[in-house]
C-alpha cells in the first residue's frame, strides 16, 4: 500500500477520534480489515483507539492491502459508530506517470531539460545569426562610407573643372586679341565662342599695314615657339598688360635695369 495513502487514512481517523469524547462516546474501539484483490487478509478488531495509528501502520507494511475498512464501535453497546471503506488500487496513479517504472529522472524533468537545451541551442544559433547581420551590416557601412567619400572626391574635382574651366572661358577672348589672324586665334575663338573675323575686323583698325604688321608677326613667331607653360605665363603677362598699359614701361625698365648694357 502507498505510504502516503496510508497515512492519509490514520490522520483523517485521528482527527475523527478527537470527535468521539464531543459526542458523548467514551469507550470507543475499532476494526480494520484489510483486503488484496479481493480476498481478505488478517485484520485488526475491537482494538483500543489509543492504538489506532500504529497497528493501522504495521498491518498495512505486512499485508500490503489494496483495501482496508475501517469501523469505530462503543465497546459498551458494539453501536457502530462510524465506517468508511479506503481502497487504494489507484496508489499507482497517484505518483506521476512519467516516474512509474522508472528509477531516474521523470519524464517531466527530462523534458524540462531537453526544452531548456534546445532553447539554448536556438538562442546560439540566434546569436550566431545576429553576429553575422552584424558583420555583413558593418561591410556594408564601410563600403558605403567609402563610395560617398569617393563621390564627394569627385564632385569636388569637377566644381574644380567647372570653376577653371569659367576662368578660362572669360579670360579666352582677351587673349585672342594677341593672336589674330593665326591657328591658335582660331582655336581660342572658338573655345571663347567669338568670331575671329569680328576680331580681326576690329583689330585692324589700329593696325599699321607696315612696322605694325611686322611687329605683329614677329610676336607671332615668338609666341610659336613657346611652349605650354611658357605660353601660359605669357597670357598672364599680357593679361595684367591689358589691365594696365603703363606696366609695359615698368617691364622694360625692369629688363633693361638687369641687362646693363656692356662698357667699352
Amino acid at each position: 500500500m502507498n505510504k502516503r495513502k496510508i497515512y492519509n487514512v490514520t490522520s483523517a481517523c485521528a482527527k475523527l477520534i478527537k470527535t468521539f469524547v464531543k459526542q458523548g462516546h467514551t469507550h470507543v474501539v475499532f476494526n480494520a480489515l484489510f483486503y488484496r484483490n479481493g480476498k481478505k487478509l488478517n485484520s485488526i478488531e475491537n482494538a483500543a483507539i489509543a492504538n489506532f495509528s500504529p497497528l493501522v501502520i504495521s498491518y498495512d507494511k505486512s499485508e500490503n492491502p489494496d483495501k482496508v475498512k475501517i469501523e469505530f464501535k462503543s465497546a459498551d453497546d458494539n453501536i457502530l459508530i462510524w465506517s468508511k471503506v479506503f481502497e487504494f488500487h489507484d496508489a499507482d496513479a497517484e505518483l506521476p506517470k512519467s516516474l512509474a517504472g522508472f528509477n531516474g529522472l521523470g519524464e517531466a524533468e527530462v523534458n524540462e531539460l531537453v526544452q531548456r537545451k534546445f532553447s539554448e541551442m536556438e538562442r546560439s544559433k540566434e546569436l550566431e545569426r545576429l553576429s553575422s547581420e552584424l558583420t555583413k551590416a558593418q561591410a556594408l557601412n564601410d563600403e558605403l562610407q567609402y563610395q560617398v567619400s569617393d563621390m564627394q572626391a569627385s564632385l569636388d574635382a569637377k566644381k574644380q573643372i567647372e570653376y577653371y574651366s569659367s576662368v578660362i572661358g572669360m579670360a579666352l577672348p582677351g587673349l585672342a586679341k594677341f593672336f589674330t589672324g593665326t591657328p591658335v586665334g582660331t582655336a581660342i575663338n572658338f573655345l571663347s565662342g567669338a568670331d575671329e573675323s569680328t576680331a580681326q575686323l576690329e583689330a585692324g583698325k589700329e593696325k599699321d599695314p607696315n612696322q605694325r604688321e611686322a611687329i605683329l608677326e614677329l610676336i607671332q613667331t615668338f609666341c610659336n615657339g613657346l611652349s605650354n607653360q611658357e605660353l601660359g605665363t605669357m597670357y598672364l603677362l599680357l593679361s595684367e598688360i591689358e589691365k594696365d598699359k603703363a606696366v609695359l614701361k615698368t617691364i622694360l625698365d625692369l629688363i633693361t635695369q638687369n641687362h646693363p648694357t656692356p662698357q667699352s
